[in-house]
């Protein structure tokens, strides 16, 4: 099992994502959100994402323009569910994971107008 939290702090969301590999080769998956927005994203995704939603983003039901209709283009929760199915499948380095503990986009500069 993959687990991943999304912090975003813009709009002060949180979103616990975790994937697990199920005996067919499917992933199951569970988003848990204060988030209105991502909670609908999820449904629409349901409890299983295959390997192609994971490795090819013009298929991908993750990336689709559908499931992402109430979803900002800033929203990390996409790229958090990628991130933790790529966990479980062995495909990013749990090691490694549990060596950097997260990612980060940060804001360096942004001048005033």
């Amino acid at each position: 099992m993959a687990e991943v939290i999304v912090k975003m702090k813009f709009c002060n969301k949180t979103h616990r994502i975790t994937v697990k590999m199920k005996d067919d080769g499917d992933l199951s998956l569970h988003v848990a959100t204060d988030c209105p927005e991502v909670k609908y994203y999820a449904e629409c995704l349901g409890d299983t994402i295959t390997m192609e939603d994971i490795t090819d983003i013009s298929s991908s039901r993750i990336m689709s323009p559908e499931n992402l209709e109430k979803v900002t283009m800033t929203c990390l929760a996409p790229n958090g569910i990628i991130n933790a199915a790529w966990l479980e499948t062995g495909m990013m380095s749990k090691k490694l994971a549990k060596d950097v503990k997260e990612n980060v986009i940060s804001f360096e500069r942004v001048d005033d107008d």
